[in-house]
């Protein structure tokens, strides 16, 4: 095999495998870029369908109690319906505005409309704006994945050594008080855009195509 040939299949190896790599490990995840102690969160949970044969139909997100969130709102997502469930507290806490809570939110269930689910290959995301945020740190998000078959894929995986597991447990981190986060998170529910799936691997696969190019030219130099 020549060198020319031997570097176009290496190029076109590395972007099969740079493009294929997204979907394969695709999990239920949750991001908000401007967490913070003492303010309000826009949560993005990400929901991609991994199954070949069904659509996802159901999600439920469990939130803590330990330290409960005074105030949950979930966006509107057009064919889905959104339940919250309380949860009587232990101790009653501070509403982050002078007030003392009960009860708050632990469940939030979002269900599809008859007819309408997230088909395989595809993803869609559902946001919650929640707040104040009592506690710096990790914020984890059990999350239960239904399917419509009828299976349920369990996101509650947690790792304390940094080691990967399967099923992960969506999460947010909370930075300390005193920045300028989590103050506009409210306005933030009804402007944020929402970032493509596979801008990571188009980002690689760009950067490889760049890379290998100049390969290309070095082996049809040689080749001559």
């Amino acid at each position: 095999m020549t060198k020319l040939k031997i570097a176009t299949s290496a190029v076109v190896a590395l972007v099969v495998s740079l493009v294929g790599a997204g979907p394969a490990s695709a999990h239920v995840t949750a991001s908000a870029a401007d967490a913070a102690v003492g303010g309000y969160a826009v949560v993005t949970l990400r929901v991609p369908t991994e199954s070949e044969t069904a659509g996802t139909v159901g999600l439920q997100v469990s939130l803590p109690t330990d330290s409960p969130l005074a105030s949950v709102r979930a966006e509107t997502t057009p064919g889905w319906t959104t339940t919250l469930t309380r949860t009587a507290l232990a101790k009653p806490v501070d509403n982050g505005h002078g007030k003392s809570i009960d009860q708050a939110v632990s469940t939030v269930n979002f269900t599809a409309s008859p007819g309408v689910s997230i088909a395989p290959g595809e993803f869609a995301e559902f946001r919650l704006l929640v707040g104040p945020l009592l506690r710096g740190g990790a914020l984890v998000l059990p999350t239960k994945q239904r399917y419509s078959d009828g299976t349920e894929v369990s996101w509650i995986d947690r790792s304390t050594d940094g080691t990967k597991t399967d099923h992960p447990a969506p999460q947010i981190t909370v930075a300390p008080s005193g920045g300028e986060h989590g103050h506009d998170s409210r306005a933030a529910l009804g402007a944020q855009p929402s970032t493509p799936l596979t801008w990571p691997a188009y980002a690689l696969v760009l950067a490889a195509l760049g890379a290998s190019g100049a390969a290309l030219v070095t082996a049809r130099r040689n080749a001559k």
